[in-house]
């Protein structure tokens, strides 16, 4: 996004995320096998640690003004089923299973 469409972007407002979603989606598409699943995986797991706030800026953009996300978890299930096309899973990770975040992907590790 350019400086002024930043200047025009509210996180919660339904257009502009649904437009953010769509570019994500976008974006999403060109991965491969391997990356999505940890794309979605990532974010399911998010989903299920009940920490959101330690893992937030794990898969979202930074450019964004996202600490003004009202509903946090609502946007990450949306994501998710925008990504997906389908529900987020429900699971419950152990604790000994962490989010690594790295420049090149995203991994799951236990």
């Amino acid at each position: 996004m350019s400086d002024d469409d930043l200047d025009d972007f509210h996180i919660n407002d339904e257009r502009c995320r649904a437009k953010l979603f769509d570019a994500m989606k976008a974006d999403f598409e060109t991965y491969g096998p391997v990356s999505k699943q940890r794309v979605l995986e990532a974010i399911g797991f998010i989903l299920s640690s009940h920490d959101l706030e330690r893992y937030w800026r794990a898969v979202v953009p930074h450019a964004l003004p996202l600490d003004e996300v009202e509903d946090k978890l609502g946007y990450l299930r949306t994501l998710y089923q925008k990504l997906a096309g389908n529900e987020p899973p429900q699971k419950e990770y152990g604790a000994d299973v962490q989010l690594i975040n790295d420049l090149h992907d995203i991994d799951l590790r236990s």
